[in-house]
């Protein structure tokens, strides 16, 4: 991301193997735009500027990831665990289900759920390992009040925020039409011990109206 990577002609073989097929929510065509990337001799990012990834399964591997880059700073999104159970996403239950979960599993809003709350209480077990170099942000919550929550990460980061970029930021913040989705459904389907935890952690049951993201 800040540099330039000189890769083999046998790791270039290797990497296009891997895009030559489509996966799960990824087309051959957007996977070959990102081997491209990473092939081109070039970077957009000058030498010594801030830079961050968005990947959803950083969780996975965040305290090696951290044991091998302390400066680094991860932050954890979420979002409400009925909403995830019920998106159409479920890339994650099926790559890393089967190991969070120790079974087979199907994809379903019930095993959806156990998924979430498994892979929820071991990011909680990393956090209070690495207190200062992690940081959980629930997306509903931003999109009520993104101001603070975007100062408390400019906090975490150790970056001013001038007011002007403040405004900026903010203006990109939409809450999705899919917010609240659990609303209709029968909480009848998941684990009761799933459940209690979502309780446990601080989330309702029942939707509560949202608040509408400034611009929206």
């Amino acid at each position: 991301m800040s540099g330039c990577t000189t890769i083999s002609e046998r790791e270039r073989k290797l990497l296009t193997r891997l895009v030559d097929q489509e996966r799960l929510q990824q087309s051959r065509e957007w996977l070959a735009e990102r081997a491209n990337s990473f092939f081109a001799d070039r970077t957009s990012i000058d030498k010594g500027q801030p830079w961050c990834w968005k990947e959803p399964n950083t969780h996975v591997v965040i305290e090696r990831i951290l044991a091998l880059r302390p400066e680094l700073r991860y932050i954890h999104v979420v979002r409400h665990p009925l909403d995830v159970a019920l998106s159409g996403n479920q890339s994650q239950l099926q790559n890393w289900g089967p190991i969070f979960l120790n079974r087979d599993v199907a994809v379903e809003p019930r095993l959806s759920l156990s998924y979430w709350c498994a892979a929820h209480r071991r990011i909680m077990n990393v956090m209070r390992c690495w207190p200062e170099h992690t940081l959980m942000i629930d997306f509903d919550a931003l999109c009520a009040t993104p101001e603070s929550y975007c100062l408390r990460i400019a906090r975490f980061l150790g970056v001013k925020l001038p007011d002007d970029e403040l405004s900026k930021i903010i203006g990109f913040i939409r809450r999705p039409g899919s917010a609240r989705r659990f609303g209709t459904a029968d909480i009848a389907q998941f684990d009761p011990d799933d459940l209690a935890y979502v309780v446990e952690i601080g989330y309702s049951l029942t939707p509560r109206k949202a608040a509408a993201c400034d611009g929206d």
